[in-house]
């Protein structure tokens, strides 16, 4: 990658919204990676049905929040980064507060009324938003570059 390169990882704030299925993988990459700052937004718990495909979870994690745990094991992974997990519901309340001050920001949601909120609160902050979605054996992702590309309610 280069040193350059990994300096601007080093100084990026990455957020995560949903911590199941696929933004707990996200979130082990961006972890790996080096992404200087990762907010980790999700409001379950982890269960034990969970375990089997949520890797980023243990055994000792059910019962805790998602946000928290995943915060616990990325540190163990890679202590040289700002981990801020954010155990709340995206609401229109927060979904502002929750965008401002990212680089990029990562859906991994199972419905669809918060991925619009998501993207609003995207588009008028002129952040990039990748929306990835997996049932079954079907998967999908959706880059959203404010300015130059349609978003999740142009499609």
């Amino acid at each position: 990658m280069g040193l350059d390169a990994q300096r601007r990882l080093k100084s990026s704030t990455a957020t995560i919204v949903g911590l199941g299925g696929l933004g707990s993988p996200v979130a082990m990459q961006l972890t790996s990676a080096g992404v200087g700052k990762i907010r980790l937004v999700d409001c379950d718990v982890v269960e034990v049905s969970n375990l089997q495909r949520q890797h980023l979870y243990t055994y000792e994690d059910v019962g805790l929040p998602k946000a928290e745990a995943a915060a616990k094991r990325l540190h163990k992974m890679n202590p040289h980064i700002e981990l801020e997990p954010i155990p709340t519901l995206l609401s229109p309340s927060n979904a502002d507060a929750l965008v401002e001050g990212s680089n990029v920001v990562v859906a991994s949601l199972d419905r669809m009324s918060p991925r619009y909120l998501l993207n609003r609160a995207c588009i008028e902050r002129g952040v990039p938003l990748i929306h990835g979605a997996a049932v079954a054996y079907l998967g999908n992702a959706t880059t959203v570059i404010p300015g130059e590309t349609g978003c999740l309610e142009c499609f």
